[in-house]
């Protein structure tokens, strides 16, 4: 399948639906046929009322009052070991779970009325043992709450330079489906990477 904003494009060997994506109905009538012809239910995509313009508006805010913003506390940590943040808005819920310091994986996920809607895994590294846990959240946080400017809303911009510092953020896809490269430098060497994946659950 394809989508964009608009239109959800699912194709099955003899027919090709264009699903108005925020009509229910056209989705229903594509899961009918798709089960009539034998696919299986979990493999058909299902109607998320959450548009991309809104979920990214939502990632953005979120973003800029959880771990990136110093002055946010963390939330109560959901399984033994992990740090945890949490922001909602209206019906939009974001919680942000991860393991680790200088070496870490974690998982953010958007709720929309108590329901998953949107998600991303990442796995960060140093690749300096001099980058100790406070420097690295020292250099990090400035990039994040610089804000995601023109690239998608799920780290920090495409570049923010800092002194002798240099972040940059690559991404491929969009929210509803991408990957993602993070890199800091100093003084061009590449001292901690970061790769993430995501996009809307169904």
């Amino acid at each position: 399948d394809y989508r964009n904003d608009q239109y959800h494009f699912v194709i099955f060997k003899d027919k090709v639906f264009k699903i108005d994506r925020s009509k229910k109905s056209d989705y229903d009538e594509m899961i009918k046929y798709g089960l009539s012809v034998g696919t299986p239910d979990y493999q058909l995509p299902n109607f998320s009322d959450l548009p991309i313009d809104v979920l990214d508006a939502f990632l953005r805010e979120a973003n800029l009052n959880t771990y990136a913003n110093e002055n946010v506390k963390k939330a109560s940590p959901l399984r033994p070991g992990s740090s945890d943040y949490h922001f909602e808005k209206g019906d939009l819920t974001y919680h942000d779970t991860y393991f680790g310091a200088t070496k870490f994986i974690g998982e953010e996920i958007v709720y929309k009325s108590g329901k998953v809607a949107w998600g991303m895994n990442y796995y960060g590294f140093t690749l300096n043992n001099e980058i100790s846990e406070g420097l690295f959240d020292a250099i990090l946080r400035p990039a994040l709450m610089s804000g995601s400017g023109d690239n998608i809303p799920v780290r920090g911009p495409k570049e923010f330079v800092n002194g002798e510092w240099k972040y940059t953020f690559k991404t491929d896809g969009d929210l509803a489906n991408f990957t993602g490269l993070e890199e800091i430098s100093k003084n061009n060497e590449v001292v901690c990477r970061l790769y993430c994946h995501g996009g809307f659950i169904e």
